[in-house]
């Protein structure tokens, strides 16, 4: 079942429970303006991960 966004994870970022690095942006922002949203299509775990040094600033439509 395909339910996430195919947009490419940043290289470095890897599944903190299961060390993948099979991830896909989930969305830009989490619960946090600070955070974005990831799938593991590994384990199938979702995660944040905080948005430090992301080259692509996402549009805050403000």
């Amino acid at each position: 079942m395909m339910r996430h966004n195919e947009d490419a994870a940043p290289p470095d970022v890897s599944c903190p429970f299961c060390g993948s690095s099979r991830v896909v942006k989930d969305s830009d922002f989490g619960p946090e303006i600070s955070k974005s949203q990831y799938y593991c299509q590994d384990c199938e775990s979702p995660f944040e991960r905080i948005k430090w040094g992301e080259s692509r600033r996402p549009d805050t439509r403000r």
